[in-house]
C-alpha cells in the first residue's frame, strides 16, 4: 500500500473530492483525520468509510478552517493520537458565482477567508509538526486559478492565491523536507459544481473540455495519493492539472 502508516489530515473531507481523497488514502493504508466543517458531518463521513473499511484508523474532526484556535486544537488531537503528521490536504472550500457589481465586501471576504486564509493557517500549524521529519502538503486549486472565470472574481482570486501560496511555501519549507503541491481540478461532478453553474453553463464547459465530459471525484483522488506518497519525493511547487485537458 502506497500510504501505509502515513498520518494524513484532510480538510473538506465529508463530501465531494475530499471524501474521495479520504477513501483513497484509507484504501492505501493511511491513518486519517477526516475534517469537516461540523463534527456531525465528519462523523457521518467516517461512519460511511468504516462500513467499507472496518479496520481503518479514522479520526473525525469538526473544524472551522478560518479559526486559528480550532486548527491548533485539531492538530493537537491528531498528534496526541498518532504522534506525527505526514500529509496535509487543504481541500475545504466554498464557491461563489456573482457579478462583480452584486458582490458585497462580505461575499468576497468570506470566500478568501475559507479558500485562501484557511489553507494558510492549516499549513502554518501543520508545518510546525512536519518540520521535524518532513511531509507533504497538497492544496486544492482550480482551473480558474489559471485563467479566471466569469462571475467568479472571489473564487478565482482565492485559487490564484492558492497557487502562489503553494509555490511560496514549497520554496520556504523544502529545507525541512516538506513538499508543497496543488491539484487543480477542472469540471467535476460535485455538489459544489452543481450549485454554482446551470445546465447551459455546464454543457458549455463540457464542450470545451477535450475529453468532452465532467470528471468524477474519484478520478481526482489518485493525483492526491501520488503527491502524498514517496513516489513524489522529488516533486514540489507543482500545480497538477487534473481537468480533462481544459487547461493546456
Amino acid at each position: 500500500m502506497r500510504l501505509e502508516n502515513k498520518v494524513a489530515v484532510i480538510t473538506g473531507a465529508s463530501r465531494g473530492i475530499g471524501f474521495s481523497v479520504a477513501e483513497a488514502f484509507v484504501r492505501e493504508g493511511a491513518k486519517i483525520a477526516l475534517c469537516g466543517s461540523r463534527q456531525e458531518s465528519a462523523e457521518s463521513a467516517a461512519a460511511k468509510l468504516l462500513q467499507t473499511y472496518p479496520n481503518a484508523e479514522i479520526l473525525p474532526v469538526g473544524v472551522d478552517v478560518t479559526d486559528s484556535g480550532a486548527i491548533s486544537d485539531m492538530v493537537s488531537r491528531v498528534v496526541d493520537k498518532w504522534g506525527y503528521i505526514d500529509v496535509l490536504v487543504n481541500n475545504a472550500g466554498v464557491t461563489s458565482a456573482k457579478q462583480l457589481f452584486d458582490m458585497t465586501d462580505e461575499d468576497f471576504d468570506s470566500v478568501i477567508r475559507i479558500n485562501l486564509s484557511g489553507p494558510f493557517k492549516c499549513t502554518r500549524e501543520v508545518a510546525k509538526i512536519m518540520r521535524q521529519r518532513g511531509g507533504s502538503i497538497i492544496n486544492t486549486s482550480s482551473m480558474v486559478g489559471t485563467y479566471g472565470g466569469k462571475m467568479q472574481s472571489a473564487y478565482s482570486s482565492s485559487k490564484f492565491g492558492i497557487n502562489g501560496l503553494t509555490k511560496s511555501c514549497a520554496k520556504e519549507l523544502g529545507a525541512y523536507g516538506i513538499r508543497v503541491n496543488a491539484v487543480a481540478p477542472g469540471v467535476v461532478a460535485t455538489d459544489m459544481m452543481k450549485n454554482s453553474v446551470n445546465e447551459q453553463m455546464l454543457s458549455g464547459l463540457k464542450q470545451i473540455t477535450p475529453l468532452g465530459r465532467a470528471g468524477e471525484p474519484k478520478e481526482l483522488a489518485g493525483s492526491y495519493v501520488y503527491l502524498a506518497s514517496d513516489e513524489a519525493s522529488f516533486t514540489t511547487g507543482t500545480i497538477l492539472h487534473v481537468d480533462g485537458g481544459i487547461v493546456m
